[in-house]
């Protein structure tokens, strides 16, 4: 967040107690940080607030392991709270904890493998408490809450509770606005959470029957519901959208299955809004874990969340469809106005309105503009492929607009900065940072293989924090990178 909050702690406690100071410090108690949960939001769209390093990497700190293991394993991500300290989770049933200056400050071990996908940390902006949430994918898996108390050098991490209704998990939590937290285990049930006074409250679950791998996206896509919906895609291609009680599946598309089997949508699900036109949910399609044929690996499928059709279904142009895979989310890059001679998105009638059929009744429903200017502007979006390239892509139209070609394949998503700057790691952990502004979209500005590996397999995981700065987990490492 970029506004501080400046209010006194201790006038705080002596004017406001009891039910009031609870609400206080749930309401101050954010996750915040400028890469507090990975995917940077609950719609996952993997842009920050912040600019990163636009002219190269000339300061590297280690975050060295410590704890019992004092090791890390594979999948490292790495997140960045308010107060600037570094959370690292991977495979190792330790999450490990670092201060600003990137020195190791605690660790809290599970006693059983550990996230994938990194927790969600909530940060307290006055600086003494965090809480970390994480889903695990070894033992049981369950749903933990856990507290990191910095009043004293090396920090106390605790647990505070955890509930064993999630199995299983290889998905990031995602928190709603109204607090609530949605996880989603590998046997494809879907888990609503509330946190209070240091207890985990399970709400809800469904069950979709089918396995997810990938993030929650939260999102207020329909108007009958109250609230932000919940959506999610499976291994098998399907993706459905329900309400957030967990009570009701609104609607699902099977556009993912087919007589060739199914798409696999390993990645987050990504939101991407387009002004006055109706907002898509950006689905990669990556490769059959299993081996098998699998037709549209490599494309990118947008499917409206209004109409509940498909939008538009990419094939990049490098990419052999059935061979190559998009393993990442979509990253959505900030709207730009359109340059002199180019036509903006606009309506599909020129009215700054679009009407379209939604519910079972057939009844149409008036959209109103999320952007009166929006017919002036371009929505693009950024992902990586195996086949070597990064992409640029148009998410109105569908339309590639831009490609550039990385040192090795893309594992992992892009992230995209405050000045629409594109930062990627390929499988060789070389870090590319790429231009997505329009007067040069998709122009090299720098690579940098401080962090290469030498092999060509490694997952990069980056986010940008704080300014002039990345977050990065390769392979087994974790590193903050300076500009």
């Amino acid at each position: 967040m970029r506004d501080a909050i400046s209010t006194n702690a201790a006038g705080i406690r002596s004017s406001v107690t009891g039910a009031a100071l609870t609400f206080l410090f749930s309401f101050l108690s954010i996750g915040c940080g400028n890469w507090a949960e990975f995917g940077n939001g609950p719609t996952n769209e993997h842009r920050s607030h912040s600019e990163g390093p636009i002219s190269g990497i000339s300061t590297k700190i280690d975050l060295i392991a410590g704890g019992v293991g004092g090791t890390f394993q594979q999948e490292v991500g790495v997140l960045v709270d308010y107060q600037g300290d570094y959370y690292v989770s991977s495979y190792d049933s330790e999450i490990q904890v670092y201060n600003h200056a990137g020195i190791w400050a605690g660790a809290y071990d599970l006693g059983f493998d550990g996230p994938r996908a990194a927790p969600y940390v909530s940060s307290f902006v006055l600086g003494r408490y965090a809480t970390i949430f994480t889903g695990a994918v070894g033992g049981a898996g369950g749903f933990h809450a856990i507290r990191v108390d910095k009043y004293a050098f090396p920090y106390t991490l605790s647990l505070m509770d955890s509930d064993w209704s999630t199995g299983p998990s290889e998905s990031s939590p995602k928190r709603a606005d109204d607090g609530t937290f949605y996880i989603c285990d590998l046997g494809g049930e879907v888990h609503r959470y509330t946190y209070v006074g240091g207890t985990l409250t399970h709400n809800a679950s469904l069950s979709l029957g089918h396995e997810v791998r990938g993030a929650i996206a939260l999102y207020d896509a329909d108007p009958r519901y109250s609230g932000q919906e919940v959506l999610v895609a499976t291994t098998d291609g399907l993706f459905f959208v329900l309400d957030k009680t967990l009570s009701t599946v609104i609607w699902s598309d099977a556009s993912g299955v087919g007589p060739l089997g199914a798409d696999n949508y390993y990645a987050g699900v990504t939101v991407a809004e387009r002004g006055i036109k109706t907002p898509v949910a950006l689905l990669p399609i990556a490769g059959d874990l299993a081996g098998n044929f699998a037709a549209n690996s490599g494309k990118v499928r947008a499917i409206d969340l209004h109409s509940r059709a498909q939008a538009w279904e990419l094939t990049p142009s490098f990419t052999n469809p059935g061979f190559d895979s998009v393993e990442g989310s979509v990253a959505v890059l900030l709207e730009q106005n359109s340059l002199p001679g180019e036509p903006g998105d606009g309506s599909a009638d020129g009215s700054g309105t679009n009407t379209v059929d939604i519910g079972e009744d057939g009844g149409e429903t008036i959209l109103p503009p999320t952007d009166p200017n929006s017919a002036e502007k371009e929505y693009h979006a950024t992902f990586a492929s195996t086949d070597g390239f990064l992409y640029g892509v148009d998410i109105v139209t569908g339309n590639e607009i831009w490609s550039h070609q990385m040192t090795s394949s893309g594992f992992d998503a892009p992230v995209v900065d405050d000045t629409n700057v594109i930062y990627v790691g390929d499988g060789r952990s070389v870090l590319h940072a790429v231009q997505g502004d329009l007067s040069c979209a998709g122009c090299l500005l720098w690579t940098d293989v401080s962090l290469a590996s030498g092999g060509s397999t490694d997952i990069v995981k980056l986010g940008v924090t704080n300014k002039n700065a990345l977050v990065v987990g390769t392979g087994n490492q974790a590193y903050a990178v300076f500009q």
